[in-house]
């Protein structure tokens, strides 16, 4: 176990090391090693506020959920970047993720995170490996996030079947609103969260791993429609899965296509001229 009680440091030696795993030779065994990271931190207030404007959520003593996300972001790419990471972090795409919160997190706090990788598992398209991030203040668990990425094409003669999942069923409806994302949202989303995979950033390199042109960080449009769902829960269950991806620039349709008594809701985020979607969520009241 590694501890970390400073500030996550540069997060450039980590894309080198993710650079680097792309090279033949370098990958290891073909398991995720069993290792976790540790790291304690203050939550810095105006890091929060950059992030909030670049989603569009409101700033204030709340923590959004995708800020916690971001929060542990090195730490998992400082696991998947392990030469013993039985798959190359470049290129590989977030597909979905389940988060709980079980009370508000308030900037100011001193939060300690564990991460860790879980078991890759095989995919239709390839191989899926969970990041495990779990946050405490003063030893109470805060959230729980398990988000998972997909390897397209890679195949790991180890990897367990991953559980049947439903596909969810989805028929566009009206637009509440539409979001014009210009090819800048990602460098914007890039420079607030920490993620800096060039697949969001440079047409040629997204071209290099099979999308037209760079698209559209998934946490950025799952934070987005988180902000503008007005969620009010104070504990939650927050699951979303990503389908087709947002290729920029791009015009995109979003709508909270349910709300229930309890507070829960579902909202979606989808392409007007073809009625595929990109995001399908839910958040669920615990």
């Amino acid at each position: 176990m590694t501890t970390d009680e400073k500030k996550p440091a540069s997060m450039l030696p980590v894309y080198g090391r993710a650079v680097l795993g792309m090279l033949p030779g370098r990958r290891g065994s073909g398991r995720v090693p069993a290792r976790e990271l540790t790291e304690t931190l203050t939550i810095d207030p105006s890091a929060v506020a950059r992030f909030c404007r670049v989603v569009g959520a409101p700033v204030a003593n709340r923590v959004p959920p995708a800020y916690l996300h971001v929060l542990g972001f090195p730490s998992s790419m400082r696991l998947m970047t392990d030469p013993g990471f039985p798959v190359p972090v470049m290129g590989m795409v977030h597909i979905r993720t389940e988060f709980t919160q079980f009370r508000p997190v308030l900037v100011g706090e001193q939060l300690s995170l564990t991460v860790s990788a879980e078991p890759a598992r095989t995919h239709p398209r390839g191989t899926e490996i969970g990041m495990r991030v779990r946050g405490a203040v003063a030893g109470q668990p805060v959230f729980d996030e398990t988000w998972v990425c997909l390897a397209k094409g890679v195949e790991l003669p180890k990897a367990a079947p991953a559980p049947a999942r439903e596909r969810t069923e989805f028929a566009a409806p009206v637009p509440t609103a539409e979001w014009r994302l210009d090819p800048g949202v990602g460098p914007r989303y890039a420079r607030v969260s920490g993620d800096f995979n060039p697949i969001h950033l440079n047409p040629l390199a997204a071209k290099a791993f099979g999308f037209p042109r760079s698209i559209a960080h998934g946490m950025y449009t799952a934070a987005r429609g988180f902000a503008s769902a007005g969620v009010t829960l104070d504990a939650f269950r927050w699951e979303f899965e990503f389908a087709k991806p947002v290729v920029l620039p791009a015009t995109v349709g979003y709508r909270v296509t349910s709300r229930e008594p309890d507070g829960g809701l579902d909202y979606a985020v989808w392409s007007p001229k073809s009625g595929k979607p990109h995001l399908l969520a839910a958040v669920r009241p615990l």
